[in-house]
């Protein structure tokens, strides 16, 4: 009985991390709108993700109270990347297992195992798992807190976890279902080799991880945690079960900044030593006084701060004039997804999650050559941004896409149509249309009466962009080669007047729809 109840916590975290994972996996490869409900819940209760859409408040504050309290519980079982990582890594198992039977033979035969003249020997002792973690790794929160509180989004994109697993799923997705862009596969490296180095070195990452290194440090000073008796036999089980090489069995300590609850330890001690509990007052302020006063300890204590507090200083926000002024030359701006506001407030705040790119059902937010998602028109399946959907402000974490009623996102002007009459059918072939004018949500579009000498009587569009707000509808029905329509990406995102009302549109002629329409 006490064997089975010390394998039920390493049990039941590994379920609940596993079903997380799950669900994350279900929301970001779904195409079903029923999915975005259980990724927008999902994705906002990321720590970065929270950490960098409202600073130290909130849920940051308790996850950070419970892991002072508790240990690194967030990485036990909410992080993705993490349970991905841990899922690889017991994957590989079966490889290194292999591997290992035939190393001892080999070892045991050349006699490599045999202790040294004057130290006693242990016997069982596995020495391949502890992996002591170079105090380098603590610059990392600084670095990406440093990025963030200047605006430079690269080192926050790729290094933070949501945002590197987000990347590497939407990647999946595309080649599963098709539409993936060559750059959204080179978007998903860092995910890739971070699984390719899980198979044999488990959750190596999560060490170097800005968000665990910061939790670490609060994971350090926590009363309870994972502990050794001093009457541990050093049998080596532990350190090579523990996923993050945290447990050095000759020393007999763990690395309790880098221990992410997993249990395997207490899963699979023969003696029932390695347990979680209180640490005891000695233990607990020397661990704290270890970390936080001594040589390093002032150093990742900084680091951490930085992190912490990068995104909320913001120290070189660009006006939006200055943004464009900086401009390419040659290069235009891009459409950006309704509520994103402008150009600096959305690459600001963007962590490249992707979450919008899976939320979208007209599959139109892309990343094609920028780790910030986008909306595009011109794909293969051309669409338009749906008049009535408001998906990809419901599951952006930080803010960077604001979330709109429908009411507003029907006024939200995401860019501006231009119509050149030159190259409409109605102009080019003599033929009834009107396609435009038919999708048109806004009634920006209208028709009215055309003719010429020697042509039959037809109607053509006429556009007002008063009641434009750029979704592409009439970019998406446009029958013409090339098409009549382009849209151009506005500075800044704003109201319109709304749609026209239904006394301006006395004037409209609607051609009636035959086996001819072209829509």
């Amino acid at each position: 009985m006490a064997f089975r109840l010390r394998k039920t916590p390493a049990l039941v975290r590994c379920l609940i991390a596993l079903a997380v994972l799950v669900l994350f996996i279900y929301g970001y490869l779904s195409p079903s709108i029923s999915a975005n409900g259980i990724l927008a819940p999902l994705v906002k209760g990321q720590f970065s993700a929270v950490l960098y859409g409202a600073g130290i408040a909130g849920f940051v504050i308790v996850i950070l109270l419970l892991t002072l309290v508790f240990g690194r519980v967030f990485c036990s079982v909410l992080c993705p990347l993490g349970a991905s990582q841990e899922l690889f890594w017991r994957v590989g198992g079966l490889f290194r297992r292999k591997k290992g039977k035939r190393k001892d033979t080999s070892q045991s035969a050349a006699g490599i195992g045999v202790p040294k003249p004057g130290k006693p020997e242990r016997k069982g002792i596995v020495r391949r798992g502890y992996r002591p973690a170079p105090r380098v790794r603590y610059v990392m929160p600084l670095l990406v807190g440093a990025g963030v509180a200047f605006s430079f989004a690269p080192l926050m994109m790729f290094f933070d976890p949501i945002s590197i697993f987000g990347r590497g799923i939407v990647a999946l997705r595309g080649l599963l279902f098709g539409g993936t862009a060559a750059f959204s596969l080179i978007l998903a490296i860092p995910m890739v080799l971070i699984l390719l180095i899980a198979l044999f070195r488990g959750r190596a990452f999560c060490s170097w991880c800005p968000v665990g290194v910061t939790l670490g440090l609060f994971s350090s000073a926590a009363p309870l945690g994972m502990k050794v008796s001093p009457h541990c036999v050093s049998c080596g089980l532990c350190e090579k079960k523990c996923p993050t090489g945290c447990i050095d069995s000759r020393k007999k300590t763990i690395e309790r900044d880098r221990c992410v609850l997993c249990f395997s330890c207490v899963d699979v001690c023969p003696t029932g030593i390695a347990a979680y509990g209180p640490q005891g007052k000695a233990a607990v302020s020397g661990e704290a006084r270890r970390v936080f006063l001594k040589g390093a300890g002032k150093v990742s204590l900084v680091c951490g701060a930085a992190y912490l507090l990068g995104p909320s200083l913001k120290l070189f926000s660009r006006p939006v004039d200055l943004a464009l002024a900086n401009l390419p030359e040659g290069e235009t701006l891009p459409i950006l997804p309704p509520g994103a506001k402008n150009l600096i407030h959305f690459t600001s705040r963007c962590i490249g999650c992707h979450a919008c790119v899976a939320a979208c059902p007209a599959n139109i937010i892309t990343a094609k050559d920028d780790p910030h998602p986008r909306l595009d028109y011109t794909g293969e399946a051309t669409a338009a941004c749906q008049f009535n959907c408001v998906e990809c402000g419901r599951v952006c974490p930080t803010g960077a896409i604001t979330r709109l009623s429908v009411e507003e996102k029907h006024r939200t002007r995401l860019a501006l149509s231009t119509l050149y009459f030159e190259r409409c059918v109605v102009n080019t072939r003599h033929e009834s249309c009107g396609a435009c004018a038919e999708v048109c949500p806004t009634g920006a579009l209208t028709m009215i009466p055309y003719s010429e000498p020697g042509i039959p009587f037809l109607t053509r569009p006429v556009y007002d962009e008063r009641y434009c707000i750029g979704c592409g509808a009439c970019l998406a029905a446009c029958p013409a080669e090339p098409r009549a329509f382009t849209l151009a990406a506005v500075p800044e995102q704003s109201l319109t007047i709304g749609s026209r009302p239904p006394e301006e549109s006395g004037d409209e002629l609607r051609v009636d729809i035959s086996d001819d329409f072209p829509f």
